[in-house]
């Protein structure tokens, strides 16, 4: 079946014609209610009214009165950063309430297990939100493959499109409420001398090492008693329709090349900690403008509608800080002339949230102004731990085939190795669950470089080497055991917390651990066949590199900083041997 693009983003079973004829997703139309929303009109009036009440009374001349009647009409109506003036002093007003109350936000209700059919004992992680049900999905790259990396772009063989997203709202008898698409991005997680330089190497680069990716699915019973009724009514229909839900927005994706989990009680109270850091959501305060938690903010923006596209999707991975998360909540848009009753558009607002560790820093504040986010002061709890709505003018709106301009990849990029002919960077993961096996063929120096930035991304090495005072020096300089060590040939270590293991001229005597196993070969030697990831030192072209992943051969410049070698030991002419610099 031919297929079409939109935006260079595929649309399966969709000419290139009908593709064009699909509209594009534009900010919501507004009506006079949401120009001027009584929530402004009525304390205007009132404000104007007492006004010119007050001026009555001290026998204020017509003028006079008419005068205060308007002036505080006007003032009321008057917005600071398009925020009414009355909505400031609730949201105020309201803050200082939640923060003078005692355990003013509960902790999440318990999710909870149900059976699925037909299967040899899964389950089905379920938890309530207030009216909703939600359940969720871990989705995962099903191959190991590189990830090629421009400023505003990212290029993976592994996306979900949020056009695919979109149409599971709508699952025959069955509603859902809302989707979100959640990403929690790291770039960098290793000692800090490390992965500052790490991240001087990356640049602007949106590379987020590791990548966690969920969908979570609200399903209001309210909304769906028809479909609660075929399934036998009840809380037994209720649950039965909420699941069928869940494994159908599974099956679709697991039809466009993803690797799909259906989170269980445990797996599901696991990743929302995940997403706080592996906390409470009673343990956070609020100001105006962040949550904090010891040392960590965690502070969210919103994207405009005008500026809400792939290009700024993109670079939201570039903000420095310790992590960034994304959810991109795609709703039903209901009709306009009909509230309550949803419509065949759909609605996506997109949510960054930001964490750093410390307090306020200026150069991530000046990224953040750069990308035209907008600062959500006064609702951080609301929106970043209670999963609250944007409003509608924050949405962009189409048709579900619209959203196919929108594409999110799935797992992280892993370590930049290098870049191609064309400039673009390279990355792939080194370690990880979906890593198994690294070969790398070439010089101690490559190894060495891979294994350092392995480090800056968050791995813990565990190096068995035939020449330990060959690796000796980069231990000193990287200065942080726990992350990398050397164990002499025949010696024993505790490898129980690495999860990676590099065997430098010995062999593994039968490695049972789940850290990544990393062999390292001479130039004359030959890769192994079992390999998810093989680098291949050139010996005619310094500085160039085969990167071989999923049977794909990839030619690969490697890229590197002075400052490396100098955590390497390379001598000047040992360092051009290796890569060109930066």
């Amino acid at each position: 079946m031919e297929t079409g693009r939109v935006n260079n983003e595929q649309i399966p079973g969709t000419t290139e014609t009908a593709a064009a004829a699909i509209p594009p997703p534009g900010p919501c139309r507004r009506t006079p209610f949401d120009l001027a929303p009584l929530t402004i009109v009525l304390p205007c009036a009132a404000a104007g009214t007492a006004a010119a009440t007050t001026a009555i009374a001290l026998d204020a001349p017509l003028w006079g009165t008419a005068s205060a009647g308007v002036a505080a009409c006007v003032l009321g109506a008057a917005r600071v950063r398009k925020t009414n003036i009355w909505r400031i002093l609730g949201m105020r007003t309201a803050l200082w309430w939640r923060n003078r109350r005692e355990n003013a936000r509960p902790a999440h209700t318990e999710p909870f297990d149900v059976p699925i059919p037909e299967t040899s004992g899964d389950r089905c992680g379920m938890r309530w939100d207030g009216s909703h049900l939600i359940t969720m999905l871990a989705l995962d790259r099903a191959a190991v493959t590189p990830t090629l990396l421009d400023t505003a772009d990212i290029h993976s063989s592994s996306v979900v499109s949020l056009a695919d997203v979109a149409r599971c709202l709508d699952q025959f008898d069955i509603r859902l409420s809302a989707v979100d698409v959640l990403a929690l991005g790291v770039r960098t997680q290793g000692p800090h001398n490390v992965a500052d330089l790490y991240q001087k190497l990356l640049g602007p680069l949106p590379a987020a090492a590791s990548r966690t990716l969920w969908l979570v699915l609200r399903f209001d019973p309210l909304d769906n008693a028809g479909a609660i009724g075929n399934r036998g009514g009840g809380q037994e229909g209720m649950i039965r329709a909420a699941l069928v839900a869940t494994r159908r927005v599974a099956s679709r994706l697991t039809t466009r090349g993803v690797r799909v989990s259906v989170l269980t009680a445990v797996e599901l109270a696991a990743a929302e900690a995940a997403t706080l850091h592996d906390t409470e959501v009673t343990q956070w305060s609020e100001n105006w403008r962040a949550l904090r938690n010891n040392s960590i903010e965690l502070t969210g923006y919103a994207i405009p509608p005008a500026r809400l596209d792939s290009g700024v999707l993109t670079s939201v991975w570039a903000l420095p800080g310790k992590s960034v998360l994304t959810r991109l909540r795609l709703t039903p848009k209901p009709e306009s002339n009909t509230p309550g009753r949803r419509g065949t558009a759909v609605a996506l607002t997109a949510l960054v949230r930001r964490d750093v560790t410390g307090g306020p820093d200026t150069e991530s504040d000046s990224a953040v102004a750069t990308l035209g986010l907008l600062p959500l002061p006064g609702n951080q709890r609301r929106l970043l731990l209670d999963g609250g709505h944007l409003p509608l003018s924050a949405a962009l709106s189409g048709p579900a085939a619209a959203m196919a301009r929108f594409t999110v990849p799935v797992g992280g990029c892993g370590q930049v190795i290098g870049a191609t002919e064309s400039g673009s960077g390279v990355a792939v993961p080194l370690f990880g669950p979906s890593v198994r096996r690294v070969e790398i063929v070439g010089s101690l120096g490559l190894t060495q470089l891979m294994v350092l930035r392995s480090v800056a991304v968050g791995a813990k090495v565990i190096v068995h080497s035939a020449r330990p005072s060959a690796w000796e020096h980069l231990v000193d300089e990287v200065g942080a055991p726990a992350a990398l060590s050397v164990s002499s040939a025949g010696g024993s270590h505790h490898a129980a917390s690495a999860t990676m293991i590099v065997y430098d001229g010995v062999t593994s005597a039968g490695q049972v651990s789940d850290a990544t196993a990393v062999y390292v070969r001479g130039p004359e030697e030959a890769a192994g066949p079992d390999a998810d990831v093989v680098l291949i030192e050139s010996a005619d072209a310094p500085g160039q590199l085969v990167l071989r992943t999923a049977g794909e051969d990839l030619t690969v410049r490697l890229v590197s900083l002075p400052e490396e070698f100098e955590y390497l030991g390379a001598t000047a002419t040992e360092a051009e041997a290796l890569a060109p610099t930066a």
